[in-house]
């Protein structure tokens, strides 16, 4: 047992929870089959999850924002491209964790899915043992259950999502954190910190508390003398240092920047503080599209352009940070109520979306129609034991681990209430919280065996306020809706990019119905109605055809021009018109529309990159006489692209094509 630094425990007469012994925690020849069934029915609802998910969720084989950008990452690794050319921007475990798996697998999205359903499996066998110290066999099952049929949990695997890798490495640092003082014990933490830290940032702000812990801890009624204190703190040190430094090291080498794990803190720290998101949770800012190839550059070039200079990795990290630290400053009764917001939202029943919305891929997975209990049951019962105990410290012996995870439960909510909330961000509190919810249950049990009128009204209570704390709605009927037609939005645009027009446009239109003056469907209705365009021209009806694309170009121009329409979304209606003129071979006019969209996002490589492709095309149609100044310029800016980004397999075959052009055309000329 693992008291909390700076406390000693004393049994009284009046114990009534006693720790359970470590001869305890060892499983009776009964318990292990059980536990093994147990492990079991946690791996196969999610296995028959993955199963249903793969065969029925239209994102089955096209992974989401973060799922995409972890499946690209991981198969660039698979590759052979394991250092990257760039400081982190999103935590990198989870990429290679997926790099590691496509080397020996092949790109096989069902091998990894089937691996997370072994570590949903481990994070239940943690929560058992973490429950059983606690409460007892009993508050054991029950917590263990409880994660076995938590319903996002059992999604969970279905999704290529750091969650995945972050639960059982979080459930097992728990238990160490609650368990015995072993002479590696905070050697073992460190590296699970560490490991946790490039899974979640947010496991950074942590690491100065565990120096304390490890520095502070009482074994038992000792006060340990200064040496052994200063080794548990040094293991600890060690440990995360082992994780940690070579990251660190990466960073230095591949970027010339001294970045610990990833620059992305201050933007995930402004993303959810900030007068735009008076709830903190995940959004799009006016000036950031949310997805993760693009948000370092958007981020980074809106820094600069405030400032009206260069920065680095690291210093727009700052910046963000500073920006976020001055508006808490001239404002603090705004962000209270932000932060006060993300509390309510992280202990509501909610499952507050980011990328995927539970809800909303449940409707394809038959086995999650089920009535599972979720967070309003859970939550409601693990904040009442969380509450109960707190209420009986002084009349118990402290249940095993429970200062622990007390205290772990308290520092990992303030750190997640500091950034961006979600379902995912939550999950966590979810290991923490199941255990309580068995102790509580473990204590509702005794007292119907044997009542005590004070127990029972104190467990009532606490019970009560646990339901009134979760149950508390938070955010509006109309918000929730549209969290549900955000992910309409999202399977329109993959209807597009899969070639299922009618689909897409059914789903546009409705979404249209609600939202008439939403820029953003405007461009996708226009997007569609040019690849509609295009292929009637295919088909042969030319006149139709043409016509359809001249309405697509007509829309774009107008939403271009409407007042008001924030940049993120004009320069998609420019790059969309430059798109269209291209396929007429309007090369000059999609140059232009092209170049207009880059003054909003010359940082983007794909933007650029495209406006050479365009401006390449238009370079072989100019006359003769125009074109050795205009190849000289082109050929320039291209050699510049490729020294930023030398891995652009695209960016070398055009630089081939127009070095072997401009090489003909001097021989002509010659």
């Amino acid at each position: 047992m693992s008291p909390m630094p700076g406390t000693s425990q004393t049994a009284t007469p009046q114990a009534i929870d006693p720790s359970p012994s470590q001869g305890e925690l060892a499983l009776t020849r009964r318990e292990r089959p059980a536990l093994a069934l147990l492990l079991l029915l946690a791996f196969g609802l999610r296995f028959l999850c993955v199963a249903q998910y793969e065969a029925n969720h239209p994102g089955a084989d096209f992974p989401l924002i973060d799922g995409a950008s972890y499946d690209s990452w991981g198969a660039r690794i698979a590759a052979g491209d394991w250092l990257g050319s760039e400081v982190f921007f999103q935590e990198p475990l989870y990429p290679y964790f997926l790099g590691a798996v496509y080397s020996i697998a092949g790109h096989d999205l069902s091998i990894v899915r089937l691996l997370q359903c072994a570590l949903g499996a481990a994070a239940v066998l943690f929560v058992f043992f973490l429950a059983r110290r606690m409460g007892g066999r009993f508050a054991g099952w029950v917590a263990g259950l409880a994660l076995a049929g938590y319903g996002p949990a059992i999604l969970l695997p279905s999704l290529l999502l750091k969650p995945n890798l972050f639960l059982p490495l979080f459930a097992w640092l728990a238990l160490l954190l609650g368990g015995c003082h072993g002479r590696r014990r905070w050697l073992w933490i460190g590296v699970l910190a560490g490991l946790g830290a490039l899974l979640r940032g947010n496991m950074l702000l942590l690491l100065p508390g565990f120096c304390l812990w490890a520095f502070f801890e009482r074994d038992g009624d000792r006060n340990p003398a200064p040496p052994r204190r200063h080794v548990r703190l040094a293991s600890f040190v060690l440990g995360s240092a082992l994780v940690l430094a070579p990251v660190f090291l990466r960073n230095l080498v591949v970027a010339g920047e001294a970045v610990l794990t990833t620059s992305g803190a201050g933007t995930n720290v402004y993303g959810g503080n900030n007068a735009e998101n008076p709830y903190g949770v995940a959004t799009e800012l006016d000036f950031v599209r949310g997805i993760p190839r693009y948000e370092a550059d958007d981020w980074r070039q809106e820094a600069q352009r405030r400032l009206g200079g260069e920065l680095d990795a690291s210093e727009v990290s700052r910046y963000w940070l500073a920006q976020t630290l001055s508006s808490m400053a001239r404002d603090p009764a705004l962000h209270g109520r932000i932060f006060w917001n993300k509390l309510r939202l992280a202990l509501g029943f909610y499952e507050v979306p980011d990328n995927h919305l539970y809800s909303w891929d449940r409707r394809f997975v038959a086995l999650l129609a089920l009535p599972w209990p979720g967070f309003g049951l859970w939550g409601s019962l693990g904040l009442a034991g969380l509450l109960w105990w707190l209420l009986s410290r002084r009349e118990t012996v402290s249940p095993g681990g429970a200062s622990a995870l007390a205290l772990l439960f308290a520092a990992y909510l303030a750190t997640i209430v500091l950034t961006v909330m979600s379902s995912r961000a939550r999950l966590p509190l979810v290991i923490l919280l199941l255990p309580f919810a068995g102790l509580w249950l473990a204590r509702a049990r005794t007292l119907a065996m044997r009542p005590a009128q004070g127990g029972i009204a104190r467990l009532a209570g606490s019970l009560a306020l646990g339901v009134l704390v979760v149950s508390w709605p938070v955010l509006s009927e109309a918000t929730l809706a549209k969290d549900v037609d955000e992910r309409e939005y999202n399977l329109a645009v993959q209807r597009v990019q899969e070639g299922r027009f009618s689909e897409a446009r059914s789903l546009a239109v409705e979404l249209a119905r609600e939202y008439p003056a939403s820029a953003r469907l405007a461009v996708l209705l226009a997007e569609l109605d040019w690849c509609e365009g295009l292929d009637l021209r295919a088909a042969g009806h030319e006149t139709a055809g043409r016509a359809q694309i001249s309405a697509a170009l007509a829309q774009l121009e107008g939403q271009s021009a409407r007042e008001g329409i924030i940049p993120r979304e004009r320069a998609r209606a420019w790059q969309l018109a430059g798109r269209i003129q291209s396929s007429l071979e309007n090369y000059g006019s999609a140059a232009r529309f092209m170049a207009r969209a880059r003054q909003i996002w010359p940082l983007d490589p794909d933007l650029w990159l495209e406006h050479l492709g365009v401006r390449f095309e238009l370079w072989r149609t100019q006359p003769r006489s125009d074109r050795a100044a205009a190849g000289r310029a082109l050929r320039a800016e291209l050699e510049r692209f490729l020294a930023e980004h030398p891995a652009s397999t695209v960016g070398q075959a055009l630089g081939k094509a127009l070095r072997e052009e401009l090489s003909a055309f001097n021989a002509d000329r010659a």
